[in-house]
């Protein structure tokens, strides 16, 4: 008789307990392994070959790295036994059934309800979860309405598990709400949201959080009171004897409890996914969720597109909801001051047509300023005009004037950084005829330009 004991991470009806957690997996991995016997695992391409079945949810490839609760814990196990680590998702049932046959998969993860269809090979628990609303970050909610009730009337888009594995996918279509059938993966799910096409999607709550990281503008709103399991199949049971000898051991661990909070529980990703925090804003194939608001705007205007991505990259992390302590607001940080110099006073700066409209407006109009066209030709007329983004037209133009005055080039990069620098000191201002104060943050727009322009290099390199 099989024990079990699921991790019920989160559930809507048992608070979660990390501590508690952590023992029920000791227990659970104690009764698996009794009465087997101890064998090395050698997969014979020396890789541990890791396939996910379609309709489990929170695996991403950002940059090449995988991401996800299942691929922590296979990354812990290959590691410990000495091998590489292969992962591949979206694997219909028939594909992970010939792969276990075959030898092509050592470990598929699947739900419980899908345990039946593969019922010769050995498997453990792995976790359960629930799922959560998600919305635009600058969507308005009443807080006092249920996960259902919000959907009311509301275009809806879900993942597969909720689709096929929970009940609660009829209490939408009950309620009113819109639901698309097309159950797709939390990456399209987030960028068929941000593009209007939803008013609100479904997720398990693990994917959900990565969702939420690496798409910054949409939160979770709600949560389902249901819960699904995933568990783990093995294509040996001396496989799965040694992931539950080396499991006693990762459940107790700082690392153990770091992910779990992380994927279940109200833990930043932010703060404790190291890994994703130098790749925060990188969608498969593009720059952010906002590429085709901002290509579509830039071009329209005559800018590059992905400068333009570059400066939202440090202006708000691509969070369209950013309100800085200058009043500096949305994607692009762009101020009341400069809406009301296009004319466009009225409109809402969150929204991120509009943001990027006036960011857009305002690069063409500071270039030609500066003396280079619509836009520049050049990196160094690029960096300048994105300095003047930053601290200024009037101060770029009058660092314009002194490096001219100075012997320098008023359009070279580094003559302009080192006038600016030189705008910090009120003496070389007096001895030099400056017309404007001290430039006391000069170290931070030379700073901002660097990294816009590194971040603008790599993006043009790879698209």
């Amino acid at each position: 008789m099989e024990f079990r004991g699921i991790l019920m991470i989160n559930s809507p009806r048992y608070k979660r307990n990390i501590a508690h957690l952590q023992l029920l997996w000791v227990a659970t991995c104690a009764l698996l392994s009794v009465g087997c016997t101890q064998r090395d695992v050698v997969c014979s391409d020396g890789v541990l070959n890791v396939a996910l079945g379609s309709d489990v949810a929170g695996h991403f490839v950002v940059g090449g790295e995988h991401y996800g609760f299942v691929t922590n814990v296979a990354e812990y196990v290959a590691g410990e036994c000495g091998l590489d680590l292969g992962v591949e998702s979206d694997t219909s049932i028939d594909n992970l059934r010939k792969g276990l046959d075959n030898g092509t998969i050592d470990i598929a993860a699947i739900h419980t309800s899908d345990r039946v269809k593969l019922h010769k090979y050995p498997s453990a628990p792995l976790y359960a979860t629930d799922y959560v609303l998600l919305m635009p970050s600058w969507a308005r909610v009443d807080s006092e309405l249920s996960a259902v009730e919000m959907c009311s009337g509301k275009r809806i888009a879900t993942d597969r598990g909720f689709m096929y594995h929970t009940a609660s996918i009829q209490a939408l279509c009950g309620a009113g709400a819109i639901v698309d059938t097309m159950a797709m993966d939390g990456h399209t799910l987030a960028l068929r949201l941000l593009d209007g096409h939803y008013d609100a999607i479904v997720c398990e709550r693990s994917e959900a959080k990565l969702v939420s990281y690496l798409y910054r503008n949409l939160r979770i709103v709600g949560t389902f009171d249901e819960c699904v399991e995933v568990r783990l199949i093995f294509a040996s049971r001396g496989l799965k004897e040694r992931f539950v000898s080396l499991m006693s051991n990762y459940a107790t661990s700082e690392d153990y409890t770091a992910a779990t909070d992380l994927y279940f529980g109200e833990a930043s990703v932010a703060k404790n996914f190291v890994q994703l925090t130098y790749k925060p804003t990188r969608v498969v194939g593009g720059i952010s969720v906002w590429d085709k608001k901002i290509r579509s705007t830039a071009e329209r205007v005559g800018v590059d597109w992905r400068l333009m991505s570059a400066m939202a990259r440090y202006e708000s992390g691509f969070r369209n909801d950013q309100v800085s302590n200058m009043g500096a607001v949305g994607l692009m940080q762009v101020t009341p001051i400069v809406a009301t110099e296009f004319k466009m006073e009225e409109y809402d700066l969150t929204d991120p047509d509009t943001n990027i409209l006036l960011a857009a407006k305002l690069l063409r109009k500071s270039s030609r300023a500066l003396g280079f066209g619509n836009f520049p030709s050049t990196d160094d007329g690029v960096a300048i005009v994105v300095a003047s983004y930053h601290c200024g037209i009037t101060r770029t133009l009058e660092a314009q004037r002194l490096s001219i005055a100075t012997g320098g080039c008023g359009k070279s990069w580094s003559d302009i950084a080192a006038v600016m620098t030189n705008m910090g000191d009120p003496e070389w201002n007096k001895a030099n005829g400056s017309r404007m104060g001290r430039f006391a943050d000069h170290r931070i727009t030379i700073a901002y330009v660097n990294r816009v322009m590194e971040a603008y290099t790599d993006y043009r390199k790879a698209l």
